[in-house]
């Protein structure tokens, strides 16, 4: 739907100000058969609509609170400068400088302005109705605005500009209630960083779209703001409206602060992984469970049965772990041998770092793994499932073993 702001200029004092009057559809007239009835049966339809848009609206605000009317608000370069439009904060301390007034007036809780602005829609919306209702034909006929060619913009009568705005109100109801829907969804009120996992998707073409969760959709389309690895944008970018945040291992501890410095203002953040947050991210979220107030974690399907699957092996039969996991036990002193110890098969997960499969095998092999132990490298989880299988001593000097540990692939040691 395309719009049309119409303004109204005013002088104050030596300032020049604008206020937007209404904004209106370009779309075609709400009635299609307008042109076959009669002015005051368009009138009354247009007052329908006005009602019903008013009603709905009033509906949508029920409730509404302080905190959350602030939730998930994003500011535009235009609405920066209208902060800054502060003509009416000047004027009054002149007034103050020159002993027309004593003070500023006194400071409102965010609950008494969202009082105040409802009470101010509400008179509005009276007044609109009124003025509707009062106007002859004659005063309905004539032209209101100009046809506008670049625009494909027609020329409106009064009559065709009030069926327009009719449903102005009934439009942004439902803007209004869906923003309190995903305020809820996004767990706002606890300032929580919201984790969502994209599923077992590629590089971001047509046919993954079906593996991504519905839930994690509908998450993207009303986050502020992105953030995730190229591949993970690439993924979700066909849904994604707010600004994306790319996240490397350079930049992550920044990025996650930031993420969690914005919940805490009331903006909702997001991140998104391939495959399955606590399978594919364990390490983020630590860093986000330490950085946030809270985190909100939106489950998808993993790699891990992807691995699995495409090995013919029961999750019953294993355990996983990822591959920044492998590398930290080492960072930290910690023998990985148990991993692969007993009668289960251990697989370990990709994840987007530099590791290869060649140096994840090292460090079994250094934690008295077995070399003639057999392990097979699964590559491709999220297309076509390529399954290399050998000696783990042997890994690191193939192809397979000097393969990056990508997120979509894992190395698969089976049961001594």
């Amino acid at each position: 739907m395309r719009y049309c702001v119409i303004i109204r200029r005013y002088s104050h004092g030596r300032i020049d100000a604008f206020s937007v009057i209404a904004m209106v559809s370009h779309d075609m007239p709400a009635d299609p058969d307008a042109a076959a009835r009669s002015v005051d049966e368009r009138r009354e339809r247009a007052l329908q609509r006005l009602d019903e848009g008013h009603a709905a609206l009033l509906d949508a605000l029920a409730g509404l609170d302080d905190a959350e009317a602030f939730l998930g608000s994003r500011w535009s370069v235009w609405e920066v400068m209208q902060h800054l439009l502060t003509e009416n904060f000047v004027a009054a301390l002149e007034e103050i400088a020159a002993g027309e007034r004593d003070m500023l007036p006194a400071f409102d809780g965010r609950g008494d302005r969202i009082a105040a602005d409802i009470a101010r829609l509400e008179s509005n919306y009276q007044r609109f109705r009124a003025l509707i209702g009062g106007l002859s034909a004659e005063q309905l006929n004539r032209p209101a605005t100009p046809a506008n060619p670049e625009n494909d913009y027609p020329a409106l009568s009064l009559l065709d500009l009030i069926e327009r705005v009719a449903g102005h109100e009934g439009n942004h109801a439902r803007q209004v209630a869906e923003t309190r829907k995903y305020a809820g969804a996004f767990r706002s009120r606890e300032r929580a960083v919201t984790v969502a996992g994209l599923g077992v998707s590629a590089g971001g073409g047509d046919a993954d779209a079906d593996g991504v969760p519905l839930r994690t959709r509908e998450l993207l389309s009303n986050a502020d703001y992105v953030a995730g690895t190229a591949a993970a944008l690439a993924v979700g970018r066909r849904w994604i409206r707010g600004v994306e945040l790319e996240m490397r291992p350079d930049n992550r501890a920044e990025l996650v602060n930031r993420l969690a410095r914005d919940a805490r203002a009331g903006l909702w953040s997001m991140v998104i992984t391939l495959g399955d947050p606590a399978e594919s991210a364990p390490d983020l979220l630590r860093q986000l469970d330490t950085a946030a107030d809270a985190v909100s974690v939106v489950a998808a399907p993993g790699f891990y049965r992807a691995a699995l699957a495409a090995a013919g092996i029961s999750p019953l039969a294993a355990v996983c772990v990822s591959v920044m996991q492998l590398d930290g036990m080492q960072a930290d002193g910690v023998s990985p041998l148990g991993l692969a110890a007993g009668p289960r098969t251990a697989v370990i997960l990709g994840a987007d770092c530099a590791l290869t499969w060649g140096e994840a095998a090292d460090a079994l092999l250094n934690a008295g793994l077995a070399p003639d132990r057999m392990a097979q490298v699964v590559s491709q989880l999220a297309g076509r499932p390529a399954v290399v299988s050998g000696a783990l001593g042997s890994l690191p000097d193939t192809a397979a073993g000097e393969g990056r540990a990508a997120i979509d692939s894992a190395l698969i040691v089976l049961p001594g």
